[in-house]
């Protein structure tokens, strides 16, 4: 197989999937490519970035149609799989020019249906990051096969000395973490807005992109490298990719977006659809700060040290790229024939 991933260079979860699915493809000795549509979200130096951990396997960024045939002819490619929305009709005109397979993922909830129904149409499967994903595609559902992201677990590593360490200060750190806009920015608004009522026991501190103007918490900003700041967190509120990388770094997880879904304990999978999104379509509880304040003094009250280390197990169990990537490759071999 000559697989052939196309999406777009940005600073979210979904390029971190790609990353992360094309480092598990190259483990296997796959031979990976990588197209991304020109949407530039970033600078060139950003983009330059992420190129660097692309080396060494075929990539190109492309504005039109032409580009992306060129680059497929050229590596031979005998599937293709389309990630960014951006990227799907390109893919799919591309995959129907070579008569190649074709796979697209849902990252995010979108009128799908409407939207894009000639590229789902042709997809031999689709696969949903979830299961709001793939309801949204709801005339699509006999070829939709739902495969929860992973993470890199060898990346995303608890440091054990900071895990028993008392807070210097005597405050407990605790981490907002997203690369989110939208309804899933509610989370961070409520708690920016009502910053002044958290615990004092609490500092708190905002990573990432939140697609709204921050006033009353201290920001970091993005950066490329969370895993020291989620080391340093003794709880970390996210949602979806966020929250999974937060708790393989040994911090306790909330979730929280849209809605909020509280502390994630290994209780928490006992539900018949545990989900680890803050999405609208989960209906999940309005964010409270008094149930954030309880749910933080009920932690502090605890062996956060146990905590963190359960946080750790919970990832080890659930969120290994490993799992994702085995279940996407199994696609392609079904499809590959």
């Amino acid at each position: 197989m000559r697989i052939l991933l196309t999406s777009i260079l940005c600073h979210s979860g979904l390029m971190t999937h790609v990353l992360d699915l094309i480092n598990f493809l190259k483990n296997r000795e796959i031979y990976v490519g990588a197209a991304f549509k020109r949407v530039n979200f970033l600078r060139q130096d950003q983009e330059a970035k992420i190129l660097e951990k692309l080396a060494g396997i075929p990539c190109c960024q492309y504005d039109d149609l032409e580009e992306l045939k060129r680059f497929t002819a050229e590596h031979k490619f005998t599937l293709i799989h389309a990630h960014s929305h951006a990227t799907f009709r390109s893919a799919a005109e591309t995959a129907e020019h070579f008569k190649l397979p074709l796979i697209v993922t849902l990252h995010s909830v979108y009128a799908w249906n409407l939207a894009f129904g000639g590229p789902l149409r042709q997809a031999n499967r689709i696969i949903a990051v979830g299961r709001a994903q793939a309801e949204a595609a709801s005339r699509y559902q006999d070829k939709i096969t739902i495969i929860e992201n992973g993470i890199d677990l060898t990346r995303f590593v608890s440091d054990f000395n900071l895990l028993d360490q008392a807070p210097a200060d005597g405050k407990i750190n605790v981490l907002w973490y997203g690369r989110v806009d939208g309804p899933l920015a509610r989370g961070i608004r409520k708690l920016d807005r009502s910053a002044a009522q958290l615990l004092p026991a609490v500092q708190i501190r905002a990573l990432g992109s939140a697609g709204y103007p921050i006033r009353n918490i201290p920001q970091l900003g993005w950066t490329d490298d969370p895993v020291p700041y989620l080391q340093k967190s003794h709880i970390t509120l996210a949602t979806s990719r966020a929250l999974r990388e937060a708790m393989a770094c040994g911090s306790v997880g909330i979730l929280i977006g849209k809605g909020y879904g509280g502390v994630i304990t290994e209780e928490y999978f006992n539900q018949d659809y545990p989900v680890l999104d803050a999405f609208p379509q989960y209906r999940l509880p309005r964010v409270s700060i008094d149930q954030i304040n309880n749910d933080l003094m009920q932690l502090i009250k605890g062996d956060l040290s146990e905590l963190r280390r359960q946080a750790r197990a919970i990832a080890e169990q659930y969120f290994d790229l490993n799992l994702m990537g085995e279940k996407i490759l199994a696609i392609y071999q079904e499809i590959a024939g």
